[in-house]
């Protein structure tokens, strides 16, 4: 190990062994806060050096001294941690990393990337889709919590001294963009609904509208999965669409996503309908139904009973809110919308998180509790009756 002065700062070399003949080293440079006396300006630098050279001695390799972000992502992250994420959130992720970071930090050595370059980064996001808008700081802020995930394991495995990142505020929005319906909308939904002619657009919105839950758990949704005695429905597996892989059956985003949500008489009712038209579809297509049958058979498919794509979801919702006259929603917002109804009505966070497969009360609050205004009202009528009220 050797200490080098280098103006207010400290350079320390710890050996790392021989790269052929070339003798390779790894550094730390070491700024000690001010205002020290001598004897804690050696004792801080020695500190700083001896740790420094205890990480570099457990672990460090010579072969990562001098890889790009590139590489560490295809060579090492993409091997190492990637494949432990759920499939849906590796892809994101890797679609990210290859069309967003790679162009940018590719060619940089990692451990010289610089809280600088990062905002250079930022300062340069662009669409890329032809479409006349700017970009969301929601979008970019995803983005920055990629690159940061990317370099936090890097800081982790002792590649880097630091995850610059961390040294940057997020570009991300403390709320929201989804957009709920307020519960007049919702009325009209539910009154108009049995007059919409596709019968499986028309069980999806009811049932997220009832349940809350998200695309994914209803593509995976079994008849098994619904108890009509013990009125309850069981989220235990999601369907989704992986790029370059296709769809894939997988376990619900988080334990807490693991859960039973209680059903109503009525969607019970919608239930057995909508099986006794299914099973029909089924009889009719014969040996060319593609998918399961009996309480394995999926609610939602194709009418060949393939696995629905989350964009029919979406194309299913959209359609019906044009019909319907309805301000345009995402499947996400009827989500919001089951959130945001359920808090109005006086439903605790505790008992919301829940049902939505949330681990964080908080989160409901911040997130998904958008104000109704039938609540607004209610909450000024009170305050009107206080205000009025004479117990004299």
């Amino acid at each position: 190990m050797h200490i080098q002065k280098k103006g207010d700062a400290y350079k320390v070399y710890v050996s790392v062994g021989y790269d052929g003949k070339k003798h390779k080293f790894r550094t730390s440079t070491f700024r000690p806060p001010k205002g020290l006396s001598p004897k804690q300006l050696r004792i801080a630098i020695r500190e700083h050096a001896e740790a420094f050279e205890r990480k570099v001695k457990g672990g460090a390799n010579v072969k990562y001294l001098n890889l790009t972000f590139k590489s560490f992502c295809t060579d090492v992250y993409y091997k190492n941690h990637l494949n432990t994420l759920k499939p849906k959130t590796a892809s994101g992720y890797k679609i990210v990393i290859e069309k967003r970071l790679i162009p940018y930090f590719g060619a940089m050595p990692i451990k010289n990337i610089r809280p600088l370059d990062i905002r250079g980064w930022l300062a340069n996001l662009d669409r890329r889709d032809g479409r006349d808008e700017k970009l969301s700081r929601n979008t970019s802020g995803s983005w920055f919590r990629t690159l940061s995930a990317v370099l936090g394991k890097a800081y982790e495995w002792e590649i880097i001294d630091e995850n610059p990142c961390k040294r940057i505020k997020s570009p991300a929005k403390t709320h929201s963009d989804v957009q709920a319906l307020q519960l007049e909308d919702v009325r009209k939904i539910i009154t108009k609904l049995p007059e919409y002619p596709d019968i499986r657009a028309r069980m999806f919105i009811l049932l997220v509208l009832n349940t809350g839950i998200r695309e994914g758990e209803a593509a995976g949704l079994e008849w098994r999965d619904i108890d009509y005695d013990k009125h309850i429905i069981s989220i235990t597996r999601t369907s989704q669409y992986i790029p370059g892989t296709g769809m894939i059956e997988s376990t619900p985003k988080s334990d807490s996503s693991v859960r039973t949500i209680p059903i109503t008489d009525n969607l019970i009712e919608e239930f057995k309908l909508y099986r006794e038209w299914q099973d029909k579809e089924i009889e009719k297509l014969g040996e060319f139904y593609l998918g399961k049958q009996g309480d394995e058979a999926r609610l939602f498919t194709t009418w060949e009973g393939a696995p629905v794509f989350d964009s029919t979801f979406r194309s299913w919702l959209n359609k019906f809110l044009e019909w319907c006259e309805v301000q345009h929603v995402s499947v996400h917002g009827l989500r919001h919308t089951f959130a945001s109804i359920l808090i109005a009505n006086g439903t605790d966070p505790r008992t919301a998180a829940a049902l939505l497969g949330q681990s964080s009360p908080s989160l409901v609050m911040n997130v998904y509790a958008n104000p109704q205004n039938e609540a607004k009202k209610r909450a000024i009528n009170n305050l009107n009756y206080i205000y009025n009220n004479d117990d004299e």
